[in-house]
């Protein structure tokens, strides 16, 4: 994989089907299909690197991102960060392409963005962590083809049924996969006497998908994907509402 670290420290195409019959009625444009094409410029995977001079190595992929700001702040799982703070992660990045995803090339060209996993704002309760780069994404951006698109947080809760779709980078992807669910149940789970609200959705997520955002058709964030279902409900993903959020995404990045 051809990639490259910044000097400075590095640190929607409308769904249809043609009918059997001449007068078979044409259906609905599927508004996630445009959505989808534009999560993947607010998405990025995280990753842990061997760093020697100006080339980089990927040791394993901990899980996926979206940005917030343009600047390179992004919201992931909180699992995901605590896994990167050992001796097993010597250097945490996020990383966007050059131009575009592109998976028919073997060698995107790629850049890599470090942050310090320590400086994260971490929410054990709820397992969501706040993180930025080290650099302004946007001194960046110049040179860049691809464009960062921060994401728009939804601050309520979708009733049951709602469509919504989920984009990161599950099994060790190098670039996005999609996923679409529904909304099986908003309900509370209880840690330590703590309630810890959270949505269900009908159905399993994909291994190393932790960190990716779960959107609306018109590509509104309600929340982060958690875990997997358990046991007899493996077949079940676990979403923290963003709208649990408030503080977190209020707070000055800075401190």
């Amino acid at each position: 994989m051809k990639t490259a670290i910044p000097i400075f420290t590095a640190a929607m195409a409308v769904f249809c089907q043609a009918g059997s019959g001449q007068n078979a009625p044409a259906p609905a444009a599927d508004r996630f299909i445009e959505t989808i094409e534009t999560m993947k410029h607010s998405v990025a995977p995280l990753v842990c690197l061997a760093v020697n001079d100006d080339r980089a190595k990927i040791l394993k992929r901990p899980g996926s991102a979206f940005f917030i700001s343009d600047a390179g702040e992004f919201l992931t799982a909180a699992h995901v960060i605590l896994s990167m703070q050992t001796a097993e992660c010597p250097v945490s990045a996020l990383m966007i392409p050059v131009e575009n995803w592109r998976p028919e090339i073997r060698d995107e060209d790629l850049v890599w963005f470090l942050f310090r996993s320590a400086d994260c704002r971490i929410d054990r309760r709820l397992d969501v962590a706040r993180c930025r780069s080290m650099d302004d994404l946007r001194a960046s951006m110049p040179r860049l083809r691809f464009r960062i698109l921060p994401v728009k947080p939804e601050m309520s809760i979708p009733p049951d049924g709602t469509q919504v779709a989920v984009t990161g980078f599950p099994l060790g992807n190098r670039d996005p996969m999609t996923s679409r669910a529904g909304v099986a149940a908003y309900r509370t789970e209880w840690q330590n006497d703590e309630p810890v609200p959270e949505l269900v959705l009908d159905r399993g997520a994909w291994p190393g998908a932790s960190g990716s955002p779960v959107y609306l058709s018109d590509g509104s964030v309600i929340g982060i994907l958690i875990a997997l279902g358990k046991e007899d409900g493996s077949a079940l993903t676990i979403v923290r509402p963003v709208v649990l959020l408030r503080e977190m995404l209020a707070a000055d990045p800075k401190k």
